[in-house]
């Protein structure tokens, strides 16, 4: 995805999540009106995620993000298989036939080629991954938990809770049964503050190993580990 600006010194804001949201339901609302329909004018769980990666050396102010000199950056997506996947990358195949598509006031993108990355299957019940967007952990809908050592239980009993309820409306209560296991031990993480949507939001970013069944842990692996991954949190990778 390349960006394009008159400007000398171009930048994007750093609270930049809703511009790259905004292109993904533009695309999804022109291949299938039922299925944006479902996920966004009802409260239907995203079971999916996103992040960004800048292909240049970008300046991180406190406000917004001046862009290298290619003004190139890679939109990671991730869904879990079946129609639904399908649905969107067709999505992304109509944004890649578009011309100067609006990302902001100052900045509009054209998005380059469209590429299937294969997956690893996962095998084991103890996996490292790392974050390619941290990850959100709530608590009752209001408070954000990064992880500590001091908060390690709570910080697992708080994600379980997040998953589960994440998965209760597409899995079976025998599926989510499978998440009272799933464990989150830290190998380097640390606290983030990241801006998303106008809201500060409190995060954990880095390695660590999550521990569980091998068919939940390829899910997590595609639809991202904790809460708001459909607003560009929670993307892991092994």
């Amino acid at each position: 995805m390349k960006f394009n600006s008159e400007s000398e010194h171009p930048t994007i804001a750093m609270d930049y999540a809703p511009g790259i949201l905004s292109l993904i339901k533009l695309g999804l609302s022109n291949v299938n009106v039922k299925l944006f329909e479902e996920l966004y004018n009802k409260n239907t769980a995203k079971n999916f995620t996103f992040s960004i990666y800048f292909k240049d050396n970008v300046l991180f102010k406190k406000e917004y993000i001046e862009l290298g000199s290619s003004k190139i950056c890679v939109l990671n997506f991730s869904i879990d298989d079946g129609a639904r996947a399908l649905y969107f990358y067709n999505s992304f195949i109509w944004l890649q036939q578009q011309n100067n598509l609006r990302f902001d006031r100052e900045n509009t993108v054209k998005f380059g080629k469209v590429e299937l990355v294969r997956e690893t299957l996962i095998v084991a019940d103890m996996v490292i991954f790392r974050t390619l967007s941290p990850i959100v952990v709530r608590q009752d809908q209001k408070i954000f938990l990064s992880y500590s050592e001091n908060n390690a239980k709570l910080f697992n009993e708080t994600l379980r809770i997040n998953m589960k309820s994440r998965l209760q409306e597409e899995y079976s209560a025998e599926f989510l049964q499978m998440v009272d296991t799933l464990e989150f031990q830290p190998i380097k993480v640390k606290k983030v503050v990241s801006r998303n949507f106008g809201l500060f939001v409190e995060a954990t970013k880095g390695s660590f190993v999550l521990k569980g069944n091998p068919v939940l842990l390829n899910l997590i692996n595609q639809i991202g580990l904790g809460v708001k991954c459909g607003s560009g949190f929670g993307m892991i990778a092994n």
